[in-house]
């Protein structure tokens, strides 16, 4: 008797012990959650989905069961949200709810109701996200370019062989582009930042960064593909490939080149706010760091630690180890090359204390602009100095292949050789008039200078001339 009532004493523990370790969640419900509006989050949006009982129109609805995807990463968002088998019964009323947050800040939420366990057979969710206030003023990325940031990639033709194109944006409205000419020697790597947009009715995509004229583009398939446009934004009549197309996944390029921005040092940290894509981005401290250091310290304003001087630079902006622990690597500036600082002036600003508001100047043009010579490299070095006395000044006339200006004290004149992005002058010559020595010095090293120059570029109002090498001889501002 006892044996027999230890044996039912055993099977009864055992089936409670069945009972106890059953699942405390028995089901769940799958979905996807979309956002009508394609706009690209922030990196530390959060998406949560909600199960709720709405049975009681008089009280607060009843949450069941809850997934959150933190980071949310971009739309759409795929969920499957748990709950228990007790606690869904035949009086309740069941609806799914999502939302996307920043912090306390709500950017997206469902604006309908969704029956889910209503008996019928289970299939997966569609939900649609709506925006919540103006925040997509801010953010907004329009469908035609698809899901940021991405990077696009494709050979076109040209007139010297084939080039390989590169163009990255980020949501920020801030793009990278890269040309490598296939068939050239070296240097053929021509970069560029600066800003993007989306036309209005057209849709045609505008790069705006240093160049002598605006980049167009005509976004194809939701951004599968970017197909380039002629230089008056209209397509391209050639059988030849004239399309770039997005990448796997974002691969953003490491430019290197000319820079202008507003640096500011202090407590050991460096930052340079970019007048091309207005990004905020760290220094390094390596590199040609240190003359910038010494040449912004100097030019600061006493009592104004920190405050923000425009500079010019060459440099890489690059990813870099984050200062911080755990945290991961970041865009930061190398500066290669430091040319000049420049108190008192801001980007796009020729006077940061002129009190009318300073107008934005166009963009010059390489020809029929005046252009004044604002440093020149001292011989083999990679220093940038700043001309003696009166300024040098050049001009590339716009009905012929002829140059004039001076060299601060006497006139120059010759001709011109230009071809894309080439550049060559020929046949120099100057007026013999009498100049003090070192007049004269720097006049026979800027006459030299022009006939070493082999490429130019425009980056915002500079001019920049540089050798078969790739290296900046000159560097001009365009004069108002």
């Amino acid at each position: 008797m006892y044996q027999l009532r230890t044996t039912a004493i055993a099977a009864t523990t055992l089936l409670a012990a069945v009972v106890l370790i059953r699942p405390a969640y028995a089901g769940t419900i799958t979905g996807t959650a979309t956002m009508r509006e394609r706009i690209a989050l922030p990196p530390d949006a959060v998406f949560e989905a909600v199960l709720i009982d709405i049975a009681r129109a008089d009280a607060p609805a009843r949450e069941l069961g809850r997934v959150r995807l933190q980071p949310a990463g971009q739309s759409p968002f795929r969920f499957s949200i748990p709950y228990r088998d007790r606690d869904i019964t035949p009086r309740g009323r069941y609806s799914v709810r999502a939302t996307v947050r920043q912090g306390e800040r709500l950017l997206f939420t469902t604006d309908t109701i969704t029956p889910v366990l209503t008996g019928a057979p289970s299939q997966p969710l569609n939900l649609q996200l709506v925006q919540v206030g103006g925040w997509a003023r801010q953010s907004a990325v329009v469908s035609p370019v698809g899901r940021l940031p991405a990077s696009w990639r494709g050979d076109l033709p040209a007139a010297s062989g084939t080039t390989r194109w590169q163009v990255d944006l980020t949501s920020d409205g801030a793009y990278q582009l890269r040309q490598t000419f296939l068939d050239r020697p070296e240097p053929k790597r021509f970069d560029d930042i600066g800003r993007w947009r989306l036309e209005s009715g057209s849709n045609r995509l505008v790069l705006r960064g240093g160049r002598e004229a605006p980049l167009f583009f005509q976004p194809m398939d939701s951004g599968s593909a970017l197909r380039k446009l002629d230089l008056h934004g209209q397509p391209i009549n050639s059988r030849h490939n004239d399309r770039l197309q997005r990448l796997g996944a974002y691969a953003p390029i490491e430019p290197r080149l000319h820079l202008q921005g507003m640096f500011s040092y202090l407590a050991d940290a460096a930052s340079i706010r970019l007048c091309a894509t207005g990004t905020r981005l760290p220094v390094a401290m390596e590199g040609d760091f240190r003359t910038l250091e010494r040449a912004y310290l100097n030019a600061l304003p006493t009592g104004r630690a920190g405050q923000p001087l425009l500079v010019n630079l060459e440099g890489l902006i690059t990813s870099r180890p984050s200062m911080e622990t755990g945290r991961p690597s970041q865009r930061t500036l190398v500066v290669e090359r430091f040319v000049g600082v420049h108190p008192g002036k801001g980007c796009g600003q020729t006077n940061a204390a002129a009190s009318a508001k300073p107008r934005p100047m166009a963009s010059p043009s390489l020809r029929g602009t005046r252009w004044r010579l604002q440093a020149l490299q001292d011989g083999d070095s990679s220093n940038l100095s700043q001309p003696a006395s009166k300024p040098a000044e050049l001009l590339l006339a716009l009905d012929q292949e002829r140059v004039s200006g001076s060299g601060g004290c006497n006139r120059l004149m010759g001709g011109f050789r230009l071809s894309g992005e080439q550049l060559s002058f020929s046949r120099l010559a100057s007026t013999q008039m009498a100049c003090p020595p070192d007049l004269m010095a720097f006049e026979r090293r800027y006459s030299e200078a022009l006939g070493r120059a082999r490429r130019w570029s425009i980056d915002k109002q500079n001019l920049l001339l540089k050798d078969e090498r790739g290296r900046t001889l000159l560097m001009f501002t365009a004069k108002p």
